[in-house]
């Protein structure tokens, strides 16, 4: 399999479906002098613009040494391809794991709502509910396909499940509060 077929492949995808590839097809698909053939670093970073280009998130498992592409919602892609990099990035056992993961999420679902109104009449509550459902779907392939973060995408997925366990108000730290 070249890119330009795995190209094809990730543009088939219907949102929220996913498709995974060996470490072998990995190493094909970016081959050395640009990615040394190895997953590394560099592998990571070029699967994941690839992925990007063509409206998917990247995943590796590294027990498994399986890789994932996940096709995001169009309208959501960006969106949560950014926070599921931030989640990935809370170490669990830390203080603050779960208020962390939660305030992520909350800021997320407010840029949601936020957002443009498609179609028009589109109420925030219902633009953060879509958004939700989109993000479970992405959490639930990478908690199932990346065990490197599974402790992150299984808290997260707890707390949207959840809501009465989640934070009422997110406050900016006492620093960030305007002085009266």
């Amino acid at each position: 399999m070249d890119r330009e077929m795995m190209g094809q492949v990730l543009d088939d995808l219907i949102p929220g479906d996913s498709t995974e590839i060996d470490e072998a097809t990995l190493g094909m698909l970016f081959p050395p002098g640009e990615a040394a053939g190895v997953i590394d670093e560099r592998t990571r970073t070029a699967a994941t613009k690839f992925a990007q280009d063509h409206g998917c998130g990247f995943s590796i498992d590294d027990q498994s040494s399986k890789s994932t592409f996940s096709k995001l919602p169009d309208r959501w892609h960006e969106l949560i391809d950014n926070l599921c990099t931030d989640l990935g990035r809370e170490t669990p056992g830390t203080e603050g794991f779960r208020i962390n993961i939660d305030h992520k999420i909350s800021e997320a679902e407010a840029r949601a709502s936020q957002s443009e109104a498609v179609p028009a009449g589109e109420t925030p509550e219902q633009r953060k509910r879509e958004f939700q459902g989109a993000l479970r779907k992405m959490l639930r392939v990478a908690r199932d396909r990346d065990s490197s973060n599974k402790d992150a995408w299984t808290e997260a997925l707890h707390l949207l499940d959840n809501p009465r366990i989640r934070v009422p108000n997110h406050k900016r730290p006492e620093d960030d509060q305007p002085k009266r």
